[in-house]
């Protein structure tokens, strides 16, 4: 059986079998502590949680007893190689490292419209695909390669903003990113590119909202956030670098209601990333020779990039006091962001600026799930989607339990971790 790629979903004959998780410590992601019960699993949705539940007959019944049910996690930020949509079997292979890490939705941001029907009608075990549309201005970000510049729809005015949209929603995305922000942190080797006005990202929200999908903008300054915020977006992600958030930015999105997805995880010097036996064995034995490469040489980091690493993690801290919503997003395929690995790693950082556990599994589901307007996804109750995941361990209470996934279903369906 094969789950399809777009929505994560099984087969009708698939789902036709309950399954009863049995005994399992139950995070559900709602903040409430973790406790003993048992939860099933009909049509792709959580049917029931509880105590000695009465099941169908032919139930499939799972002894999980001493491990810990949480939802799926998200990553809404991630990048994948083109090849991974030639077939099923490539698709698989690609997506395959974000299954074994628990990651059961992912937003995927290389891709353009006219690709969409050919994946969606791929089968394969995935995460649930969120297809996004890309805009940007010429030259901008997100145009410096020939695919990314075939594949980023460029505009400069409010109209050419609204003619685009026009063409882009023919191929129903289920999501719009926009590179609004062209700064590159004052690195000398990487100059300045265009950005995008608000009149015109505005023209842009305006036609998603309208179509009932949800806006991402690639956002690295103070005052891009802030015209972000007053453009309408839903959510910035990369996260403000060259200066501390200030009031200002706070009131603007507790107003317009947009969340902060701050990919710490591409951000992060790797000069000086130091990885535990956890995170070295989610990888590939190529991926833990380079990190042991890139460890052996002991280089500094650029002044440039210390400084942004500083600024981006006070930040956190800032948003967080002030109740702004964080998810998690990590930008994976930039150079030592791995599938998977990219999305605890960056729940891992968010341990370290003052989430708790439990906190940061909640920013990487009914957070994450929140911020692309998905109330049935995320948490672990009745009639939500049955994205779930089964580890060792209570990693809601230590978090290095996280990286013992067990078994993961998305959409209900158990999928193949191998």
């Amino acid at each position: 059986m094969a789950v399809a790629a777009m929505a994560g979903a099984g087969s009708a004959e698939a789902q036709e079998r309950a399954t009863l998780i049995h005994g399992a410590r139950v995070f559900d992601g709602t903040g409430k502590p973790a406790k003993i019960a048992d939860v099933l699993i009909e049509d792709g949705k959580v049917a029931r949680v509880g105590r000695k539940l009465r099941v169908p007959e032919g139930t499939e019944v799972i002894d999980a007893t001493g491990m810990t049910l949480i939802p799926g996690l998200h990553d809404l930020h991630i990048h994948t190689r083109r090849e991974a949509f030639t077939d099923a079997a490539s698709l698989h292979r690609f997506y395959l490292p974000y299954l074994r890490a628990g990651v059961t939705s992912v937003n995927e941001f290389s891709v353009s419209g006219a690709m969409m029907a050919g994946i969606r009608a791929l089968q394969a075990d995935t995460p649930r695909l969120t297809l996004a549309v890309r805009l940007g201005v010429p030259d901008g970000h997100g145009t410096e390669s020939q695919f990314t510049n075939s594949i980023t729809i460029q505009v400069t005015t409010p109209a050419e903003a609204h003619a685009a949209m026009a063409g882009a929603l023919v191929y129903r995305p289920d999501m719009v990113k926009v590179f609004n922000d062209g700064w590159r942190y004052g690195d000398p080797d990487r100059p300045d590119r265009p950005s995008m006005d608000e009149p015109t990202l505005a023209a842009i929200v305006a036609d998603a909202h309208k179509a009932g999908i949800k806006v991402l903008t690639h956002t690295v300054t103070l005052e891009g956030a802030k015209i972000a915020a007053r453009a309408g977006v839903d959510s910035v992600a990369h996260g403000v670098g060259d200066a501390l958030v200030d009031d200002e930015l706070i009131r603007l999105m507790k107003k317009h209601h947009m969340a902060y997805v701050a990919t710490l995880a591409t951000y992060e010097p790797l000069e000086a990333r130091v990885l535990a036996p956890e995170e070295l064995a989610l990888l590939t034995p190529e991926q833990q020779a380079r990190e042991t490469a890139r460890q052996a040489k002991g280089e500094a980091i650029a002044p440039y990039d210390s400084r942004r690493w500083s600024i981006m993690r006070d930040n956190i801290r800032r948003l967080k006091a002030a109740r702004i919503r964080i998810g998690v997003g990590t930008d994976t395929g930039i150079e030592g962001v791995y599938p998977g690995f990219g999305a605890l790693r960056e729940m891992r950082i968010l341990t370290e600026l003052g989430f708790t556990p439990a906190e940061a599994i909640e920013a990487g589901t009914k957070v994450s799930a929140g911020i692309m307007g998905r109330k049935d996804e995320g948490v672990i109750r009745k009639g939500a989607r049955a994205d779930l995941v089964l580890t060792g361990g209570a990693p809601d209470v230590t978090f290095r339990d996280l990286y013992a996934v067990k078994r993961v279903w998305v959409a209900g369906r158990e999928v193949s971790l191998d």
